[in-house]
């Protein structure tokens, strides 16, 4: 009876019910996703009112797809679902146990993600905390996350989606943002991203970082490096664009000695 039960709830939040569509995109995703710890977890974030329905897909990877819709109020969101087991198990264990803010790590896949889940999240609340603008956090459960939608109709596009129709100023400006995102998090957030590039900025009145699933502190082990990567792939993508970027060694020696 309640798997019933809870088979109706997941019906209403995909929208099924009343549209019958589940020959599209979003069924055929949703039901690839949805073991029965996410169905459980939508559907006491629909009882909440965090979710009232879903009815699209933003993205698809190898550990989470994003959802567009809506809460209980009618607002606009996106839900990022963590796949419960994924292939990436030792790339997030490894992440994990590098950060020094994360005690306990369990065994269990399914609750590691858990905690990978919570981890972006606290990422998320942290990068607002230093200036930087990202998709608000709303709420996260399990592999859940419930964020600010960015977009009108239709998502935000990436700026790799958009470089073609983007002048050289343009570029510049950006260059300059990005650039200050990093100084910013790693001065005074004491805080690296660990995944910046143009295909984690969206373009919607200004640009937005996404993605903090790697965000990490300066106190991780790994922070350096992943302060290198962030440094490397803004640096050469915004000098293929004919930016006249920063020297990479300088600007990793001037971030590391103040």
């Amino acid at each position: 009876m309640h798997e019933e039960f809870l088979e109706r709830e997941i019906e209403t939040i995909l929208g099924l019910r009343e549209r019958r569509e589940k020959d599209s995109e979003l069924y055929k995703i949703a039901n690839e996703v949805f073991d029965r710890t996410t169905k459980e977890t939508l559907a006491y974030l629909h009882r909440r009112g965090k979710i009232e329905e879903l009815y699209g897909v933003i993205s698809t990877g190898k550990e989470a797809n994003v959802f567009a819709g809506v809460d209980a109020e009618g607002n606009r969101i996106a839900v990022k679902i963590y796949r419960t087991y994924t292939t990436e198990f030792r790339r997030i264990w490894e992440y994990l146990a590098a950060d020094p803010r994360i005690g306990y790590l369990p065994k269990d896949m399914r609750k590691l993600v858990f905690v990978w889940t919570r981890r972006e999240f606290k990422n998320l609340q942290r990068a607002i905390k230093y200036a930087v603008r990202v998709p608000e956090p709303i709420i996260f459960r399990n592999n859940v996350l419930v964020m600010e939608f960015i977009g009108n109709a239709a998502p935000a596009p990436r700026l790799k989606d958009v470089e073609r129709e983007l002048e050289r100023s343009d570029f510049e400006e950006l260059y300059d943002f990005t650039m200050g995102v990093i100084e910013r998090l790693w001065r005074r957030g004491d805080m690296v991203h660990g995944d910046l590039s143009e295909y984690n900025i969206l373009l919607w009145e200004g640009p937005v970082v996404i993605d903090w699933s790697q965000a990490t502190v300066k106190r991780n082990r790994m922070s350096v490096e992943l302060l290198k990567r962030d440094l490397r792939n803004i640096i050469n993508y915004f000098g293929r664009k004919g930016v006249d970027v920063d020297d990479f060694d300088e600007k990793l020696r001037e971030l590391l000695e103040r």
